[in-house]
């Protein structure tokens, strides 16, 4: 395979080949921009203005989604490009002035004008009749494709992606017209040609359930890139404004891969992956300084000047050194020096050796995995390549143990690439083929913890909390999926009022405990279980310190003694025997703010000694011994 002329790579250069075909061409280019652009394309036939059985609009619905898009664009990318197109509607407004399509907004970044626009249009200040109107289904689906684009053409900036999201219920435009069907098949043709996907979110109309087969399959198809893993169009129609939101989300960000190395499998056998992040974490943008006191807000543009010490001179780079420090030495060296020391070999990954699967334990995953995808672009096989070596991992049970170095300036580490095979059910598929590849740790990042064994709970403290557990069990177990970030929802919520002139809105914090219902299913076990551990608590206190034995002391110190009466009931009859003493000792431990290592037996001791009636909480009796000792 390593001997054949089909086997060609990208990283690769041609000898014979001429210096100027290395330049990438604008295609090329705006392939490698990070820049996304949406078009929303919404219909505006009759049906889409009618209620659906659960009293949703579908157009509405469709500028809800489009709303919501350009606010996470604001906040997380800022430079990708929306704009919003009508038709079906009565009046027209665009370049070509075409009939029945009207453009409410440019292919342009989102600003707060625009979300405010959609606004009116979502809770009916802005009447859609006055505004736009419907044409009562007439309109040429053509000319719409042809508006598209033209609004993606005449953009000057370079984008990486371009894509159409059509919201539409009607399933077979132009039935009784077959030029017309030829014509926006053929207009739909024309921009998959200028890189244009179209994605469709397809709406059911009341009864009736909405059919791709009779129109949209080809166009669909014709629209797929290689990045897609299906061979069909995805998902199913949506009815509800939960299910088409959920749909926009997950289309909105475009997959982009993180890294694109060859896959070394041994001498002169090369295959191309690209390596993808399924988990980041979410958080704030960073903020910027801004300049208010002019006519308009300006950004501050950050300048970093260096000075010296000594002279109080500005320097320049080149006066400039690094060292570290060696033996007491500085050792100096140049800025191209501290880059070479950061690489250790050329970006790729190559395969050292195979293991059983159960040799990977848990504690060697000390990062999330990166998902591997073969690149066929890289490497004309690679497919094939990447799908045998999966396969025969996978019924052999075998992991890969990797050398791998992301990039150039990135360190070499081993990393172990785990087989995941294709999980297809009901609703598609749930877990794409393709390999994991996790982080191994180094001999130094693993150490052993030293183990101590402490206090063990009695058994009537520990029935006491399952008592408590057993009640206050979810059933339904954590799923991450419904909790959202308080802090970072309540952040945006505070863009979105400031921006937009609106009050700040509450958040629905489901992180915060449901404090009613968990006293009226548990109240009775938690006041047992806090009686329990204070009785076991003064018990202690009586005691005195014990030295650390095995368990079987501690039960033997909550045994009743030998006159029958148990240690804590005597512990709680024992009045305090040196007043003098104890004043002492909790005037000690206020001046040097350690009354929270006091026991709740010595508080209300103490309490009770200077005529106190004490509380039952620990923190309320610190509380009360605080008051005391401000006020004398």
């Amino acid at each position: 395979m390593s001997s054949s002329s089909s086997w060609r790579s990208r990283y690769e250069e041609d000898p014979d080949g001429d210096e100027d075909e290395n330049i990438l061409t604008e295609l090329q280019e705006s392939q490698w921009s990070s820049r996304d652009s949406i078009l929303f394309v919404i219909d505006c036939s009759p049906s889409m203005l009618k209620p659906s059985e659960d009293g949703e609009i579908p157009f509405y619905t469709a500028i809800k989604c489009a709303m919501t898009v350009q606010l996470n664009k604001i906040i997380s990318s800022e430079s990708d490009l929306v704009g919003i197109v009508l038709y079906g509607t009565a009046k027209s407004k665009n370049s070509n002035n075409f009939e029945n399509i009207y453009v409410l907004q440019e292919l342009d970044a989102p600003d707060v004008q625009k979300i405010q626009q959609l606004e009116s249009i979502d809770d009916k200040s802005l009447d859609f009749d006055e505004a736009f109107g419907t044409s009562n289904g007439k309109y040429t689906l053509g000319e719409m494709f042809w508006t598209a684009t033209n609004l993606f053409g005449s953009h000057a900036q370079r984008v990486g992606s371009k894509r159409l999201f059509l919201f539409t219920n009607e399933d077979d435009p132009h039935a009784g017209d077959i030029s017309l069907r030829s014509a926006s098949k053929v207009r739909a043709k024309d921009l998959q040609q200028f890189g244009i996907k179209i994605e469709l979110f397809d709406v059911d109309k009341p009864g009736e359930k909405f059919d791709r087969k009779n129109f949209y399959r080809d166009i669909l198809m014709d629209s797929m890139d290689d990045e897609d893993e299906d061979g069909a169009p995805p998902e199913g129609s949506s009815a509800t404004l939960q299910e088409l939101l959920q749909r926009v989300q997950r289309k909105e960000v475009k997959k982009r891969a993180m890294f694109s190395v060859p896959f070394k499998l041994a001498n002169g056998l090369e295959i191309g992956v690209r390596g993808y992040n399924l988990v980041m974490p979410q958080k704030k943008g960073n903020h910027r300084n801004v300049y208010t006191m002019g006519e308009t807000v300006r950004e501050v543009q950050t300048v970093s000047s260096w000075i010296c010490a000594d002279t109080t001179q500005y320097l320049t780079p080149a006066d400039l050194e690094y060292y570290w420090e060696f033996g007491g030495t500085k050792v100096i060296f140049t800025k191209e020096e501290v880059a070479s020391m950061k690489t250790f070999s050329d970006p790729g990954l190559t395969l050292l050796g195979f293991k059983p699967k159960d040799a990977l334990l848990m504690h060697h995953n000390i990062g999330h995995a990166l998902f591997l995808y073969p690149d066929e672009r890289s490497y004309e096989g690679s497919t094939r390549a990447f799908s045998a070596l999966l396969t025969a991992m996978a019924d052999m049970d075998k992991i890969a143990i990797c050398s791998f170095t992301q990039r150039a300036t990135y360190s070499t580490r081993l990393v172990a690439l785990v087989p995941q095979l294709e999980i297809i059910g009901s609703n598609g598929q749930e877990q794409p083929p393709g390999l994991q590849l996790i982080p191994l740790p180094w001999a130094d990042d693993i150490r052993p913890l030293p183990i101590e064994t402490g206090f063990e709970a009695p058994d009537e403290l520990k029935d006491a909390a399952l008592n408590v557990i057993s009640l206050l069990n979810m059933k339904k177990g954590f799923l991450p999926d419904n909790y959202e970030n308080p802090s970072l929802q309540k952040h945006y919520k505070v863009l979105q009022a400031t921006a937009l002139n609106q009050r700040d809105m509450d958040i629905d914090d489901k992180t915060l405990p449901k404090t009613e219902q968990m006293h009226a299913r548990a109240g009775e076990h938690i006041r047992h279980y806090k009686d329990v551990a204070e009785s076991i608590e003064i018990q202690e206190a009586d005691l005195g310190p014990s030295p650390p034995t095995s368990a079987t002391t501690t039960k033997r110190a909550s045994q009743t003694s030998s006159d029958g009466q148990s240690s804590s009931k005597r512990a709680r009859s024992a009045p305090p025997t040196d007043d003098a003493g104890l004043l002492a000792d909790m005037r000690a431990k206020y001046d040097s703010n350690e009354l929270k290592l006091a026991t709740v037996a010595s508080l209300k001791a103490f309490l009770k000694s200077v005529n106190v009636k004490p509380g039952s909480v620990k923190g309320d009796l610190i509380a009360q011994v605080e008051t005391y000792f401000e006020d004398n």
